[in-house]
């Protein structure tokens, strides 16, 4: 449900980006240059970032020794 909420916030925003460029007659190479540079630049900016993480900063998941203590622990009291 928040993917399509996201998904209509940002087509909503995209329309009025070209909709100020259509009526301000930017100078632009079609109506929406700008918005839609900003658009495209933000996700490769985000993809980007998610690739460079899982590839630097995130450890495997054997990265820690297998020496820790099991769920199960004898019960020594007796």
């Amino acid at each position: 449900m928040k993917n399509r909420r996201a998904l209509i916030v940002t087509a909503v925003l995209l329309i009025v980006g070209v909709l100020v460029d259509v009526l301000t007659g930017a100078d632009a190479p079609f109506p929406g240059y700008a918005a839609s540079i900003g658009l495209f630049g933000c996700i490769v900016i985000i993809i980007g970032s998610k690739w460079l993480g899982k590839l630097f900063i995130q450890a495997p998941e054997d990265y820690y020794p297998q020496d820790t203590p099991p769920d199960h622990v004898e019960d020594l009291r007796g």
